[in-house]
């Protein structure tokens, strides 16, 4: 906690002495309005990623089978979208934003997750060569939890393109979702 704690502390310390304000951008040329933009937008889609990576962990925490024990519960909420709406959701702050940043969070954790179990399997392997391989199994929507990673997009957009594709069923199959996720990141990442 002592890092989260001073890295938080740092960031805000570093904006307010940054003193932005109206004039900041006022006093910038057409082209430096645009670069500041698109840079402010980067440092808020980096940001939404903590926000969301955070808000997972409290969704996981407060998952349904905990009962009175999860962690929302625990607080008197009835479930973990509620609970971040009251520590200041992100987003918009709706329960609606929340969902969405639990969502998003969830997807970029179990990818990370995945990759670091993947790392570790092939340290493995490369301690002990006479042992067969292990591959870990991904998720079928790791490129898109690690497109979120990246910052390449939103957590609004990427809860979008993770609800149109639905779930693996009958006829749908994890590689299928998966392939159709490869197929849709490049094409999305330009798309507002």
């Amino acid at each position: 906690m002592d890092n989260l704690e001073a890295t938080f502390s740092d960031m805000t310390r570093c904006l307010d002495r940054a003193a932005l304000s109206a004039a900041s951008f006022t006093s910038l040329s057409n082209e430096q309005s645009e670069q500041a933009h698109r840079l402010i937008a980067g440092f808020q889609r980096r940001v939404n990623l903590i926000v969301a990576l955070s808000a997972a962990n409290i969704g996981a925490r407060s998952d349904y089978t905990l009962g009175r024990e999860g962690l929302a519960r625990k607080h008197g909420f009835t479930n973990p979208e509620e609970f971040v709406q009251s520590l200041g959701g992100g987003g918009g702050g709706t329960k609606a934003d929340a969902r969405k940043l639990i969502e998003a969070g969830t997807l970029a954790a179990a990818t990370e997750t995945a990759r670091e179990r993947q790392k570790d399997a092939d340290a493995l392997a490369l301690e002990f060569p006479d042992l067969p391989p292990v591959e870990v199994d991904q998720p079928w929507f790791a490129p898109l939890g690690e497109a979120v990673a990246q910052g390449v997009f939103t957590v609004e957009a990427a809860t979008a393109i993770r609800r149109g594709l639905g779930e693996p069923a009958l006829g749908v199959t994890p590689d299928m979702l998966r392939a159709a996720l490869i197929l849709l990141i490049p094409e999305c990442a330009t798309l507002n």
